[in-house]
């Protein structure tokens, strides 16, 4: 029974007793001591409670750390759940991916024969990329705008939209030069590569009346060859990204294994991150003594932008970021410390700046299964990294997790 339930029956029984027994008939001094009993046993139980909400609202207090931004991935979806940057990633480094997307522009622009034609990649927050067009230059305008009235509209129309009256063309697709060129029709469809994720084929013409809507079958089988395509190619991509991923973690342990000491495990840890993230700080650091009782932590390796937390720096686990990373055993991801209303200390209450450093990551380092210090990575830019550096660390630092365990229980700690 926890210690909250007995405090109650306690006070319950007290209160019980208080009410029904009475002690009318019996002498002045027993009454006294019976009622000074109930009063002190009720008072002593109350303190406990308040003394019990006060720890509460203090353990509170010391895990007001900003959510990070990890997903679940345990998740089915778990495979693409960064497809936005492994397709736009793969469209610049695979020239046959927008090759064969143009292939398909020229397939669809034959079979309608329009005057103009866009293909967009719509990417989370609407931001809206050109893969490719076949437009004549001198109707063209010179802004930047990009027609997402238009995509709203073919959002609207479930994918798949062909309007032959259009009255407001230029406003729809503000693009050309209004005195030069009016689009009157237009035809656009969407292809969902993922619940964010979408390309948008558009085509106008000139003249009213200008699309054929028993087209729309012929149209909707080139785009489920398209996605077929692209979905064969992001799993591609991602097979070769994961291959690269276990070459380096390959090397990485390699190089561990060979570590007879915690320091020389740092030195060679560390040139790996140098060369694997871009970032403004890096920090290494474990608890004193590497004693998993102790709640105070201590840097021994810190590198990048010049600050007062340099190899040696005490800090208490409790009261900054870094310290909960070790105290919690988790990873945090945060994309701006500077963002919010309350200032977020990095090692400790007494601090009055993060000198510049906005983005950060840190993951905790493991020995015997509990968190005996933590790996950081900080930058000036905010956003700077993405739940696959989270995921990349993680795994890194796992490797660097074995080497530690392995030189502690060997006692190699030096030199």
């Amino acid at each position: 029974m926890s210690k909250p339930v007995i405090n109650f029956v306690a006070l319950f029984l007290l209160i019980i007793i208080g009410i029904f027994v009475n002690p009318e008939s019996w002498g002045f001094w027993t009454k006294l001591a019976f009622k000074v009993i109930i009063l002190a046993g009720i008072s002593a139980i109350l303190y406990n409670f308040w003394g019990m909400a006060a720890e509460n609202d203090q353990n509170e207090e010391a895990d007001e750390i900003p959510p990070d931004n990890e997903t679940d991935l345990e998740s089915e979806d778990a495979f693409f759940d960064n497809k936005v940057r492994l397709l736009t990633k793969s469209l610049h480094k695979n020239p046959e991916i927008l090759d064969f997307l143009r292939k398909q522009f020229t397939i669809i622009w034959n079979f309608i024969l329009p005057h103009n034609g866009y293909l967009f990649l719509v990417l989370p927050e609407r931001e809206a990329l050109l893969l490719h067009k076949k437009v004549k230059d001198e109707i063209l305008a010179a802004q930047k705008d990009r027609p997402i009235p238009l995509f709203n509209l073919i959002d609207n129309a479930r994918g798949f939209l062909i309007e032959n009256h259009v009255e407001n063309g230029s406003n729809l697709i503000p693009l050309y030069k209004k005195d030069v060129y009016v689009p009157r029709s237009f035809l656009g469809f969407r292809a969902d590569i993922d619940k964010q994720l979408h390309l948008y084929w558009i085509f106008d013409a000139e003249a009213y009346d200008f699309f054929n809507h028993e087209d729309r079958s012929t149209i909707h089988k080139i785009n489920e060859i398209t996605l077929e395509f692209l979905k064969k190619a992001l799993i591609i991509e991602h097979l070769k990204e994961e291959n690269v991923q276990t070459s380096k973690s390959l090397a990485l342990s390699r190089q561990l294994t060979l570590a007879r000491s915690i320091k020389s495990a740092v030195n060679q840890f560390t040139e790996f991150l140098i060369q694997e993230f871009q970032a403004t700080k890096l920090t290494i650091a474990f608890r004193k003594d590497y004693d998993l009782s102790s709640t105070r932590g201590v840097i021994i390796y810190s590198i990048g932008k010049d600050d007062v937390f340099k190899a040696g720096y005490e800090f208490p686990l409790d009261e900054g970021l870094n310290g909960w990373v070790v105290l919690k055993n988790r990873p945090y991801l945060l994309d701006d410390i500077d963002k919010g209303e309350y200032f977020i200390p990095r090692f400790s209450r007494q601090e009055k700046t993060n000198y510049g450093l906005r983005s950060f990551l840190s993951v905790p380092v493991h020995f015997d299964n509990q968190a005996i210090g933590m790996v950081t990575l900080e930058d000036v830019r905010a956003n700077k990294f993405s739940t696959e550096d989270k995921e990349r660390l993680i795994n890194y630092t796992a490797l660097f997790s074995n080497a530690i365990d392995r030189l502690v229980h060997e006692k190699q700690i030096g030199g």
